[in-house]
């Protein structure tokens, strides 16, 4: 099953970067609001939070979300729908939940890649949450935009070895080394010059969870070897 999901989740991936979306032949469209509040100094400011929220009681809770990759994309309509698309097939198996990352992944980037080729590289804001889980933009133009924020968390495990006398089959098998989680958020920003809009990610308000295996071809030198 796991390696049916993974070939799938490759193919996918191949699939949205080298053929797109519907979105790009309007990726123009998409950008020109953004643009035209650039040109006459529209700004406003998205400030942000991710943490762990308190299990009991109304206190804030102190456990920060670090190192949260956080993008704020041009909000489009077409993207939204491949987003939700997604979302709305991925429990319904065990190899579409594996491919749900991969197809996430591939669609950002192809929709990075359709901004950029197109000539709007500078409205791709990216950060990073700092060691309070804080994050902070400056100088957006006003506008719509679409927040997607993403936590991993890897989990290490050390995959079966063959047994004695099978090394030599199994040599070029990809094995599982481990899984990341990978936990989204995403949230519409509507942002208006000379304001400030707040954004909280924890871990109520999640949009999807995701996996991503570690697959890899085992070091020869470390299959095992018949013992004498």
């Amino acid at each position: 099953m796991f390696a049916s999901a993974a070939g799938r989740a490759l193919v996918a991936f191949l699939l949205f970067v080298s053929s797109g979306v519907a979105w790009s032949a309007n990726v123009t469209d998409i950008m020109a609001p953004l643009l035209a509040a650039r040109e006459r100094g529209a700004f406003g400011t998205v400030d942000g939070r991710a943490y762990a929220e308190a299990q009991r009681g109304g206190t804030e809770s102190t456990t920060p979300y670090t190192s949260v990759s956080v993008l704020l994309l041009p909000r489009a309509a077409e993207f939204d729908a491949e987003l939700d698309g997604i979302k709305a097939r991925y429990r319904e198996s065990p190899d579409a939940f594996l491919e749900a990352e991969p197809k996430l992944s591939a669609l950002r980037q192809a929709f990075e890649r359709a901004l950029i080729d197109a000539g709007g590289g500078h409205l791709l804001l990216g950060e990073s949450s700092d060691a309070t889980g804080a994050f902070r933009f400056l100088n957006v133009p006003e506008g719509a935009w679409t927040l997607l924020a993403w936590r991993e968390t890897p989990h290490a495990k050390r995959p079966a070895m063959p047994k004695r006398g099978e090394a030599s089959h199994y040599k070029e098998r990809p094995q599982v080394f481990g899984y990341t989680t990978v936990v989204f958020w995403r949230v519409p920003v509507q942002v208006k010059a000379g304001e400030e809009v707040a954004v909280r990610l924890h871990d109520r308000n999640e949009w999807l969870t995701g996996t991503r295996e570690d697959r890899r071809v085992p070091d020869r030198n470390q299959l095992g070897a018949p013992k004498r």
